[in-house]
Protein backbone atom coordinates (compact mmCIF):
# COMPACT_ATOMS: atom_id res chain seq x y z
CA UNK A 1 0.00 0.00 0.00
CA UNK A 2 2.80 2.31 0.72
CA UNK A 3 4.48 1.16 -2.20
CA UNK A 4 1.72 1.95 -4.05
CA UNK A 5 1.30 5.71 -2.50
CA UNK A 6 5.13 6.30 -3.44
CA UNK A 7 4.44 5.71 -7.04
CA UNK A 8 1.44 7.91 -7.69
CA UNK A 9 3.18 10.49 -5.75
CA UNK A 10 6.31 9.76 -7.60
CA UNK A 11 3.78 9.99 -10.79
CA UNK A 12 1.90 13.18 -10.11
CA UNK A 13 5.32 14.85 -9.33
CA UNK A 14 6.85 14.11 -12.36
CA UNK A 15 3.74 15.53 -14.10
CA UNK A 16 3.80 18.77 -11.88
CA UNK A 17 7.45 18.94 -12.99
CA UNK A 18 7.48 18.59 -16.43
CA UNK A 19 4.66 21.02 -16.75
CA UNK A 20 6.24 23.66 -14.80
CA UNK A 21 8.92 23.25 -17.10
CA UNK A 22 7.43 23.73 -20.26
CA UNK A 23 5.16 27.04 -19.41
CA UNK A 24 8.37 28.18 -18.26
CA UNK A 25 10.11 27.88 -21.06
CA UNK A 26 8.19 27.33 -24.55
CA UNK A 27 6.73 31.12 -24.57
CA UNK A 28 9.83 32.53 -24.63
CA UNK A 29 11.32 30.11 -26.97
CA UNK A 30 8.71 30.36 -29.57
CA UNK A 31 9.47 33.63 -30.15
CA UNK A 32 10.71 34.29 -33.98
CA UNK A 33 10.20 30.90 -34.70
CA UNK A 34 9.23 29.51 -38.17
CA UNK A 35 6.02 27.81 -37.20
CA UNK A 36 6.06 25.79 -40.45
CA UNK A 37 9.97 24.51 -39.27
CA UNK A 38 8.02 24.05 -35.72
CA UNK A 39 5.51 21.77 -37.47
CA UNK A 40 8.08 19.98 -38.94
CA UNK A 41 9.64 18.22 -36.01
CA UNK A 42 6.49 17.89 -34.71
CA UNK A 43 5.89 16.07 -37.32
CA UNK A 44 9.88 14.02 -37.59
CA UNK A 45 9.41 13.13 -33.59
CA UNK A 46 5.81 11.73 -34.00
CA UNK A 47 7.14 9.61 -36.72
CA UNK A 48 9.88 8.01 -35.07
CA UNK A 49 7.81 7.56 -31.73
CA UNK A 50 4.98 5.89 -34.24
CA UNK A 51 7.60 3.16 -34.94
CA UNK A 52 9.01 2.25 -31.19
CA UNK A 53 11.39 -1.09 -30.11
CA UNK A 54 9.23 -2.94 -27.37
CA UNK A 55 12.47 -4.54 -25.15
CA UNK A 56 11.41 -7.08 -22.53
CA UNK A 57 9.75 -6.26 -19.38
CA UNK A 58 7.90 -2.97 -20.98
CA UNK A 59 11.07 -0.97 -22.21
CA UNK A 60 10.73 0.91 -25.12
CA UNK A 61 13.14 2.92 -27.25
CA UNK A 62 12.78 4.92 -30.65
CA UNK A 63 15.16 6.95 -32.44
CA UNK A 64 13.26 10.11 -31.32
CA UNK A 65 16.55 10.97 -28.62
CA UNK A 66 17.72 12.11 -32.78
CA UNK A 67 15.17 14.47 -33.38
CA UNK A 68 14.93 15.71 -30.00
CA UNK A 69 18.65 16.44 -29.27
CA UNK A 70 19.08 17.75 -32.81
CA UNK A 71 15.66 20.36 -32.01
CA UNK A 72 17.54 21.25 -28.63
CA UNK A 73 21.00 22.14 -30.32
CA UNK A 74 19.07 23.90 -33.55
CA UNK A 75 16.45 25.86 -30.94
CA UNK A 76 17.25 25.02 -27.26
CA UNK A 77 15.33 23.73 -24.44
CA UNK A 78 12.11 24.88 -24.92
CA UNK A 79 11.35 23.72 -27.97
CA UNK A 80 12.94 20.77 -27.75
CA UNK A 81 10.81 19.94 -24.20
CA UNK A 82 7.36 20.38 -26.43
CA UNK A 83 8.78 18.75 -29.16
CA UNK A 84 10.19 15.43 -26.58
CA UNK A 85 6.24 16.05 -25.37
CA UNK A 86 4.90 15.99 -28.53
CA UNK A 87 6.65 12.70 -29.19
CA UNK A 88 5.03 10.96 -26.25
CA UNK A 89 1.43 11.62 -27.56
CA UNK A 90 1.95 8.63 -30.32
CA UNK A 91 3.25 5.14 -30.24
CA UNK A 92 1.62 4.05 -27.48
CA UNK A 93 -0.10 0.64 -27.15
CA UNK A 94 -4.23 0.78 -27.35
CA UNK A 95 -5.15 1.10 -24.03
CA UNK A 96 -2.58 2.85 -22.19
CA UNK A 97 -4.05 4.59 -19.27
CA UNK A 98 -3.40 8.34 -20.09
CA UNK A 99 -1.39 9.06 -16.62
CA UNK A 100 1.05 6.87 -18.22
CA UNK A 101 1.15 9.14 -21.63
CA UNK A 102 1.33 12.38 -19.17
CA UNK A 103 4.27 10.73 -17.16
CA UNK A 104 6.13 9.65 -20.02
CA UNK A 105 5.74 13.27 -22.35
CA UNK A 106 6.65 14.64 -18.51
CA UNK A 107 9.72 13.19 -17.91
CA UNK A 108 10.54 13.27 -21.78
CA UNK A 109 10.25 17.25 -21.03
CA UNK A 110 12.19 17.55 -18.35
CA UNK A 111 14.68 15.73 -19.75
CA UNK A 112 15.27 17.40 -23.16
CA UNK A 113 14.57 20.34 -21.51
CA UNK A 114 17.13 20.03 -18.40
CA UNK A 115 19.76 18.58 -20.73
CA UNK A 116 19.31 21.76 -22.88
CA UNK A 117 19.93 24.18 -19.86
CA UNK A 118 22.88 22.08 -19.20
CA UNK A 119 24.18 22.88 -22.60
CA UNK A 120 23.65 26.51 -22.96
CA UNK A 121 24.93 26.73 -19.34
CA UNK A 122 28.81 25.01 -20.87
CA UNK A 123 28.59 27.38 -23.35
CA UNK A 124 26.43 25.97 -26.20
CA UNK A 125 24.66 28.13 -28.13
CA UNK A 126 22.02 26.73 -30.14
CA UNK A 127 21.52 27.50 -33.40
CA UNK A 128 25.32 28.13 -34.29
CA UNK A 129 27.51 24.41 -34.14
CA UNK A 130 30.68 24.95 -33.44
CA UNK A 131 32.25 20.68 -33.96
CA UNK A 132 35.04 22.00 -32.19
CA UNK A 133 34.08 24.74 -29.42
CA UNK A 134 30.77 22.92 -28.63
CA UNK A 135 31.95 19.37 -28.08
CA UNK A 136 31.91 19.39 -24.75
CA UNK A 137 28.73 21.22 -24.27
CA UNK A 138 26.62 18.73 -26.98
CA UNK A 139 28.55 15.36 -25.15
CA UNK A 140 27.86 16.36 -21.56
CA UNK A 141 23.69 17.44 -22.64
CA UNK A 142 23.22 14.58 -24.24
CA UNK A 143 24.75 12.50 -21.70
CA UNK A 144 22.09 14.41 -19.00
CA UNK A 145 18.97 13.60 -21.59
CA UNK A 146 20.39 9.89 -21.25
CA UNK A 147 20.39 9.76 -17.25
CA UNK A 148 17.60 11.67 -16.59
CA UNK A 149 15.38 9.93 -19.11
CA UNK A 150 16.73 6.12 -18.19
CA UNK A 151 16.77 7.50 -14.39
CA UNK A 152 12.83 8.38 -14.46
CA UNK A 153 11.75 5.38 -16.22
CA UNK A 154 14.19 2.87 -13.51
CA UNK A 155 12.51 4.49 -10.69
CA UNK A 156 8.68 4.29 -11.87
CA UNK A 157 9.30 0.71 -12.88
CA UNK A 158 11.18 -0.16 -9.50
CA UNK A 159 8.54 1.36 -7.22
CA UNK A 160 5.88 -0.25 -9.49
CA UNK A 161 7.68 -3.75 -9.41
CA UNK A 162 9.16 -3.68 -5.65
CA UNK A 163 12.68 -4.20 -7.32
CA UNK A 164 15.67 -1.34 -6.81
CA UNK A 165 15.49 1.13 -9.39
CA UNK A 166 19.63 0.60 -9.83
CA UNK A 167 19.41 -3.42 -10.62
CA UNK A 168 16.63 -2.35 -13.37
CA UNK A 169 18.83 0.34 -14.98
CA UNK A 170 21.29 -1.63 -14.91
CA UNK A 171 19.87 -5.14 -16.42
CA UNK A 172 17.10 -3.29 -18.85
CA UNK A 173 18.31 -0.04 -19.36
CA UNK A 174 22.12 -0.29 -19.52
CA UNK A 175 22.03 -2.64 -22.31
CA UNK A 176 21.12 0.06 -24.87
CA UNK A 177 23.37 2.73 -23.91
CA UNK A 178 25.96 2.17 -26.97
CA UNK A 179 22.78 2.31 -29.24
CA UNK A 180 22.41 6.03 -28.00
CA UNK A 181 26.01 6.83 -27.66
CA UNK A 182 25.89 6.36 -31.34
CA UNK A 183 23.10 8.59 -32.17
CA UNK A 184 24.56 11.41 -30.65
CA UNK A 185 26.42 12.19 -34.04
CA UNK A 186 23.30 11.53 -35.94
CA UNK A 187 21.59 14.10 -34.01
CA UNK A 188 24.41 16.42 -34.48
CA UNK A 189 24.35 15.72 -38.17
CA UNK A 190 20.58 16.49 -38.43
CA UNK A 191 21.01 19.50 -36.73
CA UNK A 192 24.15 21.00 -38.79
CA UNK A 193 22.44 20.06 -42.02
CA UNK A 194 18.97 21.83 -40.62
CA UNK A 195 20.95 24.94 -39.90
CA UNK A 196 22.74 25.10 -43.13
CA UNK A 197 20.21 23.60 -45.71
CA UNK A 198 17.10 23.46 -44.21
CA UNK A 199 14.30 20.42 -44.02
CA UNK A 200 15.13 18.86 -47.85
CA UNK A 201 18.75 18.11 -46.57
CA UNK A 202 17.25 16.77 -43.22
CA UNK A 203 15.14 14.49 -44.95
CA UNK A 204 17.68 12.22 -46.63
CA UNK A 205 19.12 11.21 -43.24
CA UNK A 206 15.94 9.02 -42.82
CA UNK A 207 17.79 5.95 -44.28
CA UNK A 208 20.52 6.17 -41.10
CA UNK A 209 17.26 6.67 -39.19
CA UNK A 210 16.01 3.34 -40.33
CA UNK A 211 19.07 1.60 -39.74
CA UNK A 212 19.56 2.96 -36.68
CA UNK A 213 16.16 1.87 -35.15
CA UNK A 214 16.96 -1.68 -36.75
CA UNK A 215 20.12 -2.12 -34.32
CA UNK A 216 17.58 -1.72 -31.72
CA UNK A 217 15.23 -3.95 -33.54
CA UNK A 218 17.90 -6.46 -34.21
CA UNK A 219 18.24 -6.70 -29.85
CA UNK A 220 14.87 -7.47 -29.01
CA UNK A 221 14.81 -9.95 -31.60
CA UNK A 222 17.53 -11.71 -30.36
CA UNK A 223 15.70 -12.35 -27.05
CA UNK A 224 12.45 -13.59 -28.53
CA UNK A 225 14.31 -16.01 -30.64
CA UNK A 226 15.91 -17.13 -26.90
CA UNK A 227 12.35 -16.94 -25.91
CA UNK A 228 10.43 -18.80 -28.41
CA UNK A 229 13.34 -21.85 -27.95
CA UNK A 230 12.65 -21.63 -24.12
CA UNK A 231 9.36 -22.31 -25.36
CA UNK A 232 9.67 -24.97 -27.97
CA UNK A 233 11.45 -27.13 -25.30
CA UNK A 234 8.90 -26.33 -22.44
CA UNK A 235 6.09 -27.80 -24.68
CA UNK A 236 8.54 -30.97 -25.61
CA UNK A 237 8.34 -31.93 -22.02
CA UNK A 238 4.66 -31.17 -21.24
CA UNK A 239 4.10 -33.23 -24.11
CA UNK A 240 6.59 -36.01 -22.94
CA UNK A 241 5.03 -35.72 -19.25
CA UNK A 242 1.22 -34.69 -19.38
CA UNK A 243 0.87 -35.09 -15.62
CA UNK A 244 3.42 -32.20 -15.43
CA UNK A 245 1.66 -30.03 -17.85
CA UNK A 246 1.72 -26.40 -16.91
CA UNK A 247 4.17 -27.77 -14.24
CA UNK A 248 7.22 -25.46 -15.62
CA UNK A 249 5.38 -22.31 -15.52
CA UNK A 250 3.77 -22.65 -12.37
CA UNK A 251 7.49 -22.96 -11.15
CA UNK A 252 8.56 -19.93 -12.83
CA UNK A 253 5.66 -17.85 -11.20
CA UNK A 254 6.82 -18.97 -8.02
CA UNK A 255 10.68 -18.73 -8.23
CA UNK A 256 10.14 -14.91 -9.76
CA UNK A 257 8.14 -14.15 -6.50
CA UNK A 258 10.61 -15.98 -4.45
CA UNK A 259 13.82 -13.94 -6.27
CA UNK A 260 11.70 -10.86 -5.56
CA UNK A 261 11.09 -11.47 -2.03
CA UNK A 262 14.61 -11.94 -1.86
CA UNK A 263 15.77 -8.65 -3.04
CA UNK A 264 17.84 -10.15 -6.29
CA UNK A 265 19.22 -7.81 -8.71
CA UNK A 266 16.91 -7.74 -11.89
CA UNK A 267 19.13 -9.36 -13.81
CA UNK A 268 19.48 -12.45 -11.96
CA UNK A 269 15.57 -12.40 -11.14
CA UNK A 270 15.66 -12.99 -15.18
CA UNK A 271 17.87 -15.82 -15.12
CA UNK A 272 16.57 -17.64 -12.38
CA UNK A 273 13.17 -17.27 -14.50
CA UNK A 274 14.18 -18.69 -17.33
CA UNK A 275 16.15 -21.43 -15.80
CA UNK A 276 12.84 -22.46 -14.01
CA UNK A 277 11.11 -22.65 -17.20
CA UNK A 278 14.16 -25.40 -17.57
CA UNK A 279 14.52 -26.99 -14.83
CA UNK A 280 12.86 -30.22 -16.39
CA UNK A 281 14.25 -30.38 -19.62
CA UNK A 282 16.29 -33.50 -19.26
CA UNK A 283 13.07 -35.38 -18.94
CA UNK A 284 13.37 -35.42 -22.58
CA UNK A 285 16.31 -37.91 -21.94
CA UNK A 286 13.85 -40.39 -19.61
CA UNK A 287 11.61 -42.86 -21.16
CA UNK A 288 7.92 -42.05 -20.73
CA UNK A 289 7.52 -45.71 -18.65
CA UNK A 290 9.88 -44.08 -16.26
CA UNK A 291 8.05 -40.92 -15.86
CA UNK A 292 4.14 -42.66 -15.72
CA UNK A 293 4.91 -45.51 -13.20
CA UNK A 294 2.56 -45.49 -10.94
CA UNK A 295 4.27 -47.75 -8.18
CA UNK A 296 7.82 -47.44 -6.52
CA UNK A 297 10.87 -46.82 -8.77
CA UNK A 298 13.40 -49.38 -9.04
CA UNK A 299 17.33 -48.75 -8.32
CA UNK A 300 18.22 -49.13 -11.71
CA UNK A 301 15.09 -46.71 -12.69
CA UNK A 302 15.62 -43.98 -10.01
CA UNK A 303 19.66 -43.77 -11.80
CA UNK A 304 17.92 -43.17 -14.70
CA UNK A 305 15.37 -40.33 -13.10
CA UNK A 306 18.59 -38.83 -11.44
CA UNK A 307 20.07 -38.23 -14.88
CA UNK A 308 17.58 -35.54 -15.83
CA UNK A 309 19.03 -32.65 -14.41
CA UNK A 310 22.81 -33.44 -16.12
CA UNK A 311 21.08 -33.88 -18.99
CA UNK A 312 19.00 -31.15 -18.64
CA UNK A 313 22.25 -28.83 -17.58
CA UNK A 314 23.45 -30.09 -21.42
CA UNK A 315 20.86 -29.13 -23.24
CA UNK A 316 20.77 -25.59 -21.69
CA UNK A 317 24.38 -25.45 -22.23
CA UNK A 318 23.94 -25.33 -25.80
CA UNK A 319 22.26 -22.12 -26.05
CA UNK A 320 24.57 -19.31 -25.96
CA UNK A 321 22.47 -17.00 -23.85
CA UNK A 322 21.95 -19.27 -20.70
CA UNK A 323 25.20 -21.20 -20.81
CA UNK A 324 26.69 -19.60 -17.83
CA UNK A 325 23.28 -20.49 -15.99
CA UNK A 326 23.03 -24.15 -16.80
CA UNK A 327 24.87 -25.19 -13.37
CA UNK A 328 20.91 -24.14 -11.73
CA UNK A 329 19.33 -26.66 -13.92
CA UNK A 330 21.95 -29.38 -13.21
CA UNK A 331 21.60 -28.68 -9.48
CA UNK A 332 17.84 -28.21 -8.53
CA UNK A 333 17.87 -31.42 -6.75
CA UNK A 334 20.97 -31.10 -4.65
CA UNK A 335 19.86 -30.92 -1.00
CA UNK A 336 20.96 -28.55 1.34
CA UNK A 337 22.72 -31.12 3.66
CA UNK A 338 24.58 -32.67 0.43
CA UNK A 339 22.42 -35.81 0.21
CA UNK A 340 21.07 -34.61 -2.93
CA UNK A 341 21.80 -35.78 -6.58
CA UNK A 342 23.66 -35.41 -8.74
CA UNK A 343 26.91 -33.75 -7.26
CA UNK A 344 26.12 -34.27 -3.58
CA UNK A 345 26.89 -30.47 -3.68
CA UNK A 346 25.22 -28.87 0.15
CA UNK A 347 24.61 -25.02 1.86
CA UNK A 348 26.14 -22.07 -0.59
CA UNK A 349 27.99 -24.96 -2.97
CA UNK A 350 24.43 -25.26 -4.27
CA UNK A 351 23.66 -22.13 -6.57
CA UNK A 352 20.91 -19.49 -5.43
CA UNK A 353 18.57 -20.44 -8.33
CA UNK A 354 18.98 -23.64 -7.79
CA UNK A 355 18.21 -23.67 -3.95
CA UNK A 356 15.07 -21.59 -5.43
CA UNK A 357 13.54 -23.95 -8.17
CA UNK A 358 13.96 -26.47 -5.42
CA UNK A 359 11.67 -25.18 -3.29
CA UNK A 360 8.68 -23.85 -5.87
CA UNK A 361 9.34 -27.69 -7.49
CA UNK A 362 8.69 -29.30 -4.66
CA UNK A 363 5.32 -27.80 -3.47
CA UNK A 364 4.04 -27.61 -7.37
CA UNK A 365 5.14 -31.22 -7.03
CA UNK A 366 2.98 -31.89 -3.46
CA UNK A 367 -0.07 -29.92 -4.48
CA UNK A 368 -0.21 -31.22 -8.16
CA UNK A 369 -1.50 -34.71 -9.06
CA UNK A 370 0.88 -37.15 -9.90
CA UNK A 371 0.31 -41.04 -10.25
CA UNK A 372 2.83 -41.95 -7.40
CA UNK A 373 1.73 -39.85 -4.62
CA UNK A 374 -1.13 -38.47 -3.14
CA UNK A 375 -2.35 -34.62 -3.81
CA UNK A 376 -1.17 -32.47 -0.75
CA UNK A 377 -3.22 -29.53 0.28
CA UNK A 378 -1.25 -25.99 0.27
CA UNK A 379 -0.99 -25.97 4.30
CA UNK A 380 0.72 -29.62 4.40
CA UNK A 381 2.90 -28.89 1.38
CA UNK A 382 3.78 -25.71 3.28
CA UNK A 383 4.43 -27.65 6.42
CA UNK A 384 6.53 -30.09 4.49
CA UNK A 385 8.73 -27.61 3.75
CA UNK A 386 9.22 -25.95 6.58
CA UNK A 387 10.03 -29.74 8.41
CA UNK A 388 12.73 -30.10 6.00
CA UNK A 389 14.25 -26.61 5.95
CA UNK A 390 17.81 -27.26 6.82
CA UNK A 391 17.85 -30.60 5.35
CA UNK A 392 16.53 -30.81 1.96
CA UNK A 393 15.88 -26.92 1.51
CA UNK A 394 17.59 -23.49 2.23
CA UNK A 395 15.77 -21.96 5.35
CA UNK A 396 16.12 -18.90 3.84
CA UNK A 397 14.08 -19.43 0.54
CA UNK A 398 11.53 -21.14 2.36
CA UNK A 399 10.67 -18.43 4.62
CA UNK A 400 10.78 -16.18 1.30
CA UNK A 401 8.24 -18.57 -0.09
CA UNK A 402 6.38 -18.56 3.40
CA UNK A 403 6.47 -14.66 3.51
CA UNK A 404 4.89 -14.78 -0.44
CA UNK A 405 2.49 -17.26 0.39
CA UNK A 406 0.77 -15.83 3.24
CA UNK A 407 0.93 -12.07 1.10
CA UNK A 408 -1.38 -14.11 -1.50
CA UNK A 409 -3.93 -15.96 0.59
CA UNK A 410 -4.29 -12.50 2.75
CA UNK A 411 -2.72 -13.82 5.42
CA UNK A 412 -0.86 -11.42 8.26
Amino acid sequence: MKQQLVLKLYVGAIILAGLALLVWLVPAALQGVNWLELAFFLLFVMAAEAMPVYLPREIIVSVSFCVIYAALLIYGPGVAGLVAAAGALVGNKPGTPWYRIAFNAAQLALSAGLAGLVFQGLGGRPGSIDMVGDLVPIVVGALVYFILNSSFIAIVAGLSQGISPVDIWFSRVGSVVINYLVLIPLAVLIAVLYIRDGIPAVLLLAIPLALARFSFQQFTNMRSIYLQTIKAIVAAVDAKDSYTRGHSDRVREMCVAIARELKMPEREQEVIEYMALLHDTGKIGVSEAILHKPGRLTDEEYRVIQEHPIIGARVVSEVDFFKRASDIVRHHHEWYNGEGYPDGLKGDEIPLGARIIAVADAFDAMTSHRPYQRTRSVDEALEELKANAGRQFDPRVVEAFLRVMQRSRGRP
